[in-house]
């Protein structure tokens, strides 16, 4: 399983992170290109056979756990 983790807040100022379980760490812009990646990401881990989870930690400081296609996840 490959696991894509984006923190709420970014590393520096404009510099958001998404740390993933084989690949160590990609950056981005915003917060939304971020998300953007570890879908597009997530989706094409799972086409290739294998599962993938993106986990986003909230303002609240609780992670949430979200499929390939950005379906949360009891």
């Amino acid at each position: 399983m490959i696991i894509f983790d984006i923190p709420y807040a970014p590393l520096h100022p404009g510099e958001w992170c998404v740390g993933s379980s084989n690949d160590g760490h990609s950056e981005f812009n915003s917060r939304l290109d971020a998300l953007r990646f570890a879908i597009s990401a997530a989706l094409k881990v799972q086409q290739e056979g294998n599962d993938a989870l993106i986990t986003v930690e909230g303002i609240d400081g609780q992670w949430r756990k979200f499929d390939h296609r950005a379906k949360g996840i009891v």
